[in-house]
């Protein structure tokens, strides 16, 4: 999923976060209600920031990002794809859009009707995996702009780690919530089939 193109598609619209927050409601929603259809997730999303009118360009990119999001979400989930800067971006961007796209997973989840429900029921590890994400949601930018070089390969790695651990705790919520519809974690090599 190119971040840069869908950033593009979104920013007419800066009421909408960025297209790391929006993938991130997404996968909440997906989370709690797996079958929810692509234009109830457009509907919800126009409504909630209140956009009245949009273009063409806009539309493709949520297309694109759902198709995708969903069949990351129910395939192993290896191939999800989190809508974030290339490596290559400021480190600082990266940070706040994997804080952004956490924070649009909780705002996901708790849009569906899904953390005050859930909570009774879910296990101590997604409960760990929710809390984790609030915390990465809340990511202090400010502190990485006047790193030193010798810092920076370090915050380099960290947010490489935070990248994978987020990406394994979306996966793991979309299993506790979707018991029957997620895929499980490891899948068989390529060329063996598995039957369900």
């Amino acid at each position: 999923m190119d971040f840069q193109s869908i950033n593009e598609a979104v920013a007419p619209y800066p009421e909408l976060e960025s297209p790391s927050f929006l993938q991130g409601m997404l996968i909440g929603l997906l989370c709690v209600d797996n079958e929810i259809q692509e234009t109830v997730w457009i509907k919800k999303l126009l409504e909630e920031a209140q956009v009245k009118s949009i273009k063409e360009s806009f539309l493709i990119a949520l297309h694109e990002m759902y198709n995708e999001t969903n069949k990351g979400l129910n395939g192993s989930g290896f191939e999800l794809s989190l809508c974030l800067p290339d490596d290559n971006e400021d480190m600082v961007l990266r940070a706040a859009m994997l804080g952004q796209l956490c924070e649009g997973i909780l705002y996901g989840i708790g849009l569906a009707g899904g953390l005050n429900e859930m909570e009774k029921t879910l296990g101590e590890e997604v409960r760990e995996v929710i809390n984790d994400l609030s915390e990465i949601a809340r990511i202090d930018v400010s502190t990485l702009i006047d790193l030193e070089k010798e810092t920076t390969e370090q915050v380099e790695q960290d947010l490489t780690e935070l990248y994978e651990f987020v990406k394994v705790g979306v996966i793991m919520l979309n299993e506790e919530l979707n018991p029957t519809q997620a895929a499980p974690i490891m899948d068989p090599p390529q060329g063996q089939h598995q039957i369900h």
